[in-house]
């Protein structure tokens, strides 16, 4: 199991959100809170399907997985219901329940462990003292320089308490003083006002792009060649077509494109776009960046070293996806980011019609399925061939939500010659991973 894992580890697309252990993680060792985290972001992915020793199924392993990693990201939420916290109990209930896989393959001789008997008293505590967010030590952990550091060094290192505490005393006095003079000299300002805190356990995330485009002028023969986007010109042509009558059918569309002529041959293009949030219950800056999405083509440094390509895949909003949910959303692989600037526009269509600013060619998976998989609750997706070739279309950038990671199916064994850089063109099969944060754990539980 852990030569596998490692293969595993190896093989997982790069993602915004999710650390690529080259060397795995079965040989890590003083692991760190943040390096768990990291690890539960793919964990479920890698153990699917694994060849488990002594012909054991890994049915139970995957369960009980499924079952401690929902209990983890539940328990973060900001609010809880009745119904958060009955998922709690019935999480914790079901690692219970296929917990024994782990002593059947030797990894442990039984269960008393404190952590797995405090999870019991979860919901209780949650009813009676608030969300759990507000037990995190790494909202204090900032303070440990600033009331413990640089405190102790302001002491002769003898008796130290008494005086850290006095320096502490006043460092604050001399700070209130501050603020207060400052308040003053500011002509005493009222208190700034406070809005409200509207309930929800997801943000809206804003879409930033560049101000201006990674390169100027890429033409159509580059974006098929490096970009991996044979079909550019064709896309472009339907999409013109769509977008002067939007009424039209897809033969319509179809037989439109045909007669459209695109004077141009290439495109300002952007390799990344990035989503920030002002999600008041993250650990991370107001506005800072929480997602990204890279499209790059294959680059040669000047000392030789070459830097794979890298096209990540993202949810696509299709006109009527919510804040939570799979409803009205599908998964595409971007490959060119780009605009149409007025002077290239105008050439293509009537001056009354003013496409949106970014655009993106896209390859599409399916949409998810009703239910998810059986028995680890994550959504089968492939991509769309029509007549052998990858379906794909131009949408407006505007459309995409976020980053979405895929988990290959590997199977038994991995194939060697799945890589980290390829695997999203060579595997056929993927699972949608909730696992990356908390904002497409809601989407997608």
């Amino acid at each position: 199991m852990s030569c596998g894992s490692v293969t595993r580890c190896r093989r997982l697309p790069p993602n915004h959100n999710i650390r690529l252990f080259m060397k795995g993680i079965s040989h890590l060792n003083r692991v760190t809170g943040r390096e768990h985290d990291q690890i539960s972001r793919f964990l479920l992915g890698i153990i699917i399907d694994i060849k488990l020793p002594k012909g054991l199924s890994p049915v139970r392993l995957v369960a009980a997985v499924r079952a401690i990693l929902d209990f983890t990201y539940t328990a973060q939420y900001p609010m809880h219901t009745t119904e958060t916290l009955a998922g709690l109990e019935d999480a914790r209930m079901r690692f219970h329940h296929n917990k024994s896989i782990f002593m059947d393959l030797g990894v442990r001789d039984g269960f008393n462990l404190p952590k797995l008997h405090g999870m019991e008293h979860y919901p209780d505590n949650v009813t009676l003292f608030g969300t759990l967010d507000n037990n995190n030590t790494e909202y204090t952990e900032r303070l440990h320089i600033d009331l413990a550091k640089d405190a102790y060094r302001s002491t002769n290192r003898k008796d130290e308490f008494s005086q850290m505490t006095l320096w502490l005393e006043r460092k604050e006095k001399i700070l209130r003083h501050d603020q207060f003079v400052n308040w003053k000299l500011a002509g005493s300002p009222a208190p700034p006002t406070v809005k409200p805190l509207n309930p929800g356990i997801v943000y809206e995330r804003e879409l930033t792009m560049a101000k201006h485009p990674t390169h100027k002028a890429v033409k159509f023969s580059a974006l098929e060649m490096a970009y991996g986007a044979p079909f550019f010109r064709d896309c472009l042509s339907r999409y013109i077509a769509g977008l002067t009558d939007p009424e039209r059918s897809d033969r319509q569309i179809e037989l439109q494109a045909n007669s459209i002529d695109i004077p141009f041959n290439a495109v300002p293009v952007f390799q990344r776009i990035k989503f920030s949030t002002c999600d008041p219950y993250a650990k991370k800056p107001a506005n800072s960046i929480v997602d990204s999405i890279h499209v790059q083509p294959q680059k040669t440094l000047k000392n030789g070293d070459v830097i794979p390509a890298r096209f990540d895949t993202a949810l696509i909003n299709t006109g009527y996806g919510g804040k939570t949910g799979v409803t009205g959303y599908r998964i595409a692989q971007i490959r060119v980011v780009f605009t149409l600037p007025p002077r290239l526009a105008k050439t293509i269509l009537p001056s009354a019609i003013v496409p949106p600013k970014y655009l993106a060619y896209v390859e599409w998976f399916p949409g998810f399925k009703p239910q998810p998989e059986r028995h680890h609750s994550m959504y089968k997706v492939s991509r769309v061939i029509k007549h052998g070739d990858r379906y794909a279309s131009i949408i407006p950038v505007a459309n995409i939500r976020r980053s979405i990671h895929l988990l290959p199916k590997f199977g038994p064994v991995a194939p060697l010659h799945w890589k980290s850089y390829n695997v999203l063109d060579e595997c056929p099969v993927f699972f949608a991973n909730p696992w990356t944060d908390r904002h497409i754990y809601a989407t997608l539980y």
